[in-house]
């Protein structure tokens, strides 16, 4: 008797694979804005202020961390000896 074993192989990548990361969680949200008003100095009356920019601060450092920048090739010294 033979056996046969299959290997199953993962599709290849792309250039158009797109990783997402997940949005913050609003238990996130909160615990962020909270510090914010503490940073404030805990005066009322900017709960909305506070809140949008904790997502704000959040929402970007997932976007940061999705389009981080790629290694570039060597740069170009305009000052080098000729």
């Amino acid at each position: 008797m033979s056996s046969k074993t299959t290997t199953l192989q993962a599709p290849p990548a792309s250039e158009k694979t797109v990783r997402t990361a997940a949005p913050p969680t609003e238990q996130q949200i909160a615990a962020r804005a909270h510090q914010i008003f503490l940073e404030r100095g805990g005066a009322p009356g900017f709960e909305l202020e506070d809140w949008l920019q904790a997502e704000r601060e959040l929402k970007g450092v997932a976007a940061k961390s999705q389009n981080a920048p790629r290694p570039s090739g060597p740069s170009k010294n305009p000052r080098s000896p000729r």
